[in-house]
């Protein structure tokens, strides 16, 4: 998303926040919710948490401005899945913004994760991408290498949480609820979801979104 939307996604889960627990720092994590295993949601009844993760989905939904990218990818296709799906998200983000750049709207783009031990590993691949390529070429958009920071000092991290717990959702109980709600974000050219990818050995007979799209729409009736 733009760099000045930011404030305004900040603002409406803070105010989720505040309806739901005036007194109290809450950090919304998608598992967490749905355990509630740990207080503030153990003692949120059911019907109050589902209610918070379709509000959480609608902070997405309702914004034009917030293009998501996600991959699933099955074990079996490759033996580097991180490396795998990180290449992807880069490719497919880097494509975004040269679709940008081509209609006049000229704009760097920058990658911030939550702090995990692979961050060192990340780094030194899209600085590869950059150099090198990846499989699908080089990257050119990017500002910077990935910054890492605490999802509990961006509300934009604890939104992505989302977006990865209902990809998850989807793809290893079949449970659509989440991922329906914002389907509509994924980045989409054509009649394509571009922004959601499915690495799977069996793509041609697989009905997820991602899939589906790309049989549906010839190659060549794509823009």
């Amino acid at each position: 998303m733009f760099e000045r939307k930011v404030f305004w996604v900040n603002e409406a889960v803070d105010k989720l926040q505040e309806e739901l627990f005036p007194s109290v720092q809450v950090e919304f994590h998608a598992q967490e919710i749905v355990n509630h295993a740990e207080e503030p949601w153990h003692s949120l009844p059911s019907e109050k948490r589902t209610q918070t993760l379709e509000s959480l989905c609608r902070v997405i939904s309702s914004s034009n401005d917030i293009h998501l990218f996600a991959v699933a990818v099955e074990r079996s296709t490759t033996k580097e899945p991180l490396v795998r799906a990180f290449e992807e998200l880069c490719n497919r983000f880097d494509l975004f913004l040269k679709r940008l750049h081509a209609q006049g709207n000229t704009q760097r783009g920058l990658v911030i994760f939550d702090e995990t031990r692979y961050e060192k590993t990340l780094q030194t691949l899209l600085a590869t991408y950059r150099g090198t390529g990846t499989r699908f070429g080089r990257v050119y958009n990017f500002a910077d290498i990935p910054f890492f920071t605490d999802s509990k000092s961006t509300r934009l991290l604890q939104l992505a949480d989302l977006v990865s717990y209902a990809v998850f959702r989807r793809y290893e109980r079949a449970n659509t609820w989440l991922l329906d709600q914002i389907i509509g974000n994924f980045d989409t050219e054509g009649g394509v979801i571009h922004g959601l990818v499915h690495l799977t050995s069996n793509r041609s007979a697989c009905t997820c979104p991602s899939c589906l799209t790309r049989r549906l729409v010839p190659r060549e009736e794509r823009l």
